[in-house]
């Protein structure tokens, strides 16, 4: 009996740990945040602008934690192309190609070489128009990475059964400004930070059943949020202010100016104003 009561109490314990996968999930669109849902459903502008995204770099100088890796980046290196689609999934900004811009350029050689020699093909027999140029170009970085910015756990155990949680926190920021192509001048500019959270459960039974018989198991798991979606909400965020901003500024302006109310707008707006003392 005294066997069975801690054979159910570590069921008990594993009760709210999850089973591992028994095979690969299937490839799938890759998860949003609530940002996402919020950047696509921001009221509509006047008129779209032409915007270009170069670089953005990496700045945080922070690698990944020896034994993972000596040479990888604590961040990805795909922020340019996160914030190009968060531009245009917004629905305010029509981006242009620029980081890709001197194979655009070869391609366009191509077929003007074609179409000069008279060999182009059905498709392209009319003359290539001139390139559009960007209102305003938006320039950024990832200007940090800390991690370990807060943890903690707690646990407990009787008579040799118990288990215990442990969670850590890190955190990455970014920032991005509108930079007007005519002057040079910077008309907004944002910081935007998302933490990343990783946790530990583990739960086990160590205890003497019998004389010279001992009862040992444990049962665990990790689950760490994955760093490129956390990067991707910082930028979607980064780009609902810039929007905010703009229309608080008079850089553009809404479609119907009732939705100066608009739900989301309320949300975004003045977030990062300290409270009042």
């Amino acid at each position: 009996m005294q066997r069975l009561l801690l054979i159910l109490s570590i069921c008990l314990l594993s009760g709210c740990l999850t089973a591992p996968p028994k095979q690969a999930a299937s490839p799938t669109l890759m998860p949003r945040a609530q940002s996402y849902r919020d950047l696509t459903h921001l009221p509509s502008p006047t008129g779209k602008l032409f915007v270009s995204v170069y670089n953005i770099q990496d700045e945080t100088g922070q690698f990944k934690p020896y034994p993972a890796s000596n040479f990888s980046t604590a961040v990805p290196q795909s922020a340019t192309a996160m914030l190009v689609t968060a531009l245009k999934d917004s629905r305010w900004f029509i981006p242009l190609e620029r980081q890709g811009l001197q194979n655009l350029l070869n391609e366009r050689k191509i077929i003007r070489a074609a179409q000069e020699n008279g060999t182009v093909a059905e498709n392209n027999r009319v003359p290539l128009p001139s390139l559009v140029a960007a209102n305003v170009m938006i320039e950024g970085s990832i200007i940090g990475y800390d991690s370990n910015v807060k943890s903690g756990g707690v646990g407990a155990r009787y008579f040799g059964i118990g288990g215990d949680t442990q969670y850590q926190l890190d955190q990455v920021a970014v920032n991005l400004r509108v930079v007007n192509v005519s002057t040079g001048e910077i008309l907004s500019s944002v910081n935007t930070s998302k933490t990343i959270l990783s946790y530990e459960v583990q739960a086990g039974v160590f205890r003497f059943v019998d004389y010279q018989r001992l009862l040992e198991g444990e049962i665990g798991y990790t689950a760490n949020e994955p760093v490129m979606l956390c990067l991707m909400s910082a930028i979607e965020t980064g780009v609902i202010f810039l929007v905010n901003d703009g229309i608080e500024r008079g850089l553009w302006s809404l479609r119907n100016a009732a939705d100066i109310n608009d739900p989301v707008l309320a949300k975004y707006k003045n977030l990062n104003l300290p409270p009042e003392s």
